[in-house]
């Protein structure tokens, strides 16, 4: 029997590699970029169980009893900041800046709703024994970043899209050696993450024309050092 170790390695090693040739699909084959965010979302549920979660406990005593680190709330925004980093020294993407910003200000509403209104229903103790362990947030929003940064520059740059994902994957291996969450919080997490990044690029287009259609209807992001947001005004 697989350890929980190689579990784990197994199933985000595949997602590392397969996510830059998934995220180049043609546009016809519709099912193809949620293939990864359906795998993890069923990974998450057959690993929602108390067998796998005493294998976890087994686990984490023999080798993280004593491990402590806070660079998974700093790493979960590292695939962003790789986007930012690289567009700012000229790489190509998809989109201009607005469109960008658009959406992924559209792409983190969508994950952050998503996250949060599960633990809050859901309410799963967290393997040290706090609330609110399911969905991992840092995972959804690691995941996030990592699926936008595949989308608009992985193309061009595919070994970009791996340390994407390979940023986003050591941010919920940490969420586990913490001690902070189930492998099945980071698996549904981070497939969460990716659904929000396929979800807003289907919804922005169309929000854009709707704007884009009336006139008096404006739509701006706006994006600052300390903060991110978009204002919605009308001219009547």
């Amino acid at each position: 029997m697989l350890s929980f170790k190689s579990i784990y390695l197994l199933i985000f090693s595949v997602l590392i590699i397969a996510q830059p040739i998934l995220g180049q699909e043609k546009k016809e084959n519709k099912l193809k970029p949620w293939v990864a965010s359906i795998g993890l979302g069923l990974g998450g549920a057959l690993l929602y169980n108390q067998g796998a979660r005493d294998q976890q406990i087994t686990w984490h005593h023999d080798n993280y009893a004593n491990f402590h680190s806070q660079a998974d709330d700093f790493l979960q925004y590292s695939p962003t900041l790789v986007h930012i980093g690289a567009r700012l020294l000229g790489a190509k993407a998809v989109h201009a800046g607005k469109e960008q910003v658009g959406l992924f200000i559209l792409g983190t509403g969508i994950y952050a709703l998503s996250t949060q209104g599960l633990k809050r229903i859901i309410q799963e103790t967290r393997p040290n024994g706090e609330e609110y362990s399911f969905p991992s947030g840092h995972s959804a929003t690691a995941f996030f970043g990592a699926r936008v940064l595949a989308k608009e520059i992985g193309k061009e740059y595919p070994w970009l899209a791996v340390t994407g994902y390979t940023l986003a994957a050591s941010t919920a291996y940490l969420r586990i050696a913490n001690h902070e969450h189930w492998l099945s919080d980071v698996l549904v997490g981070a497939g969460i993450g990716i659904a929000s990044a396929e979800l807003a690029y289907c919804i922005y287009p169309q929000l854009k024309k709707l704007f884009s259609d009336k006139q008096a209807l404006q739509w701006e992001p706006r994006i600052a050092p300390n903060y991110y947001a978009a204002s919605i005004s009308y001219r009547f």
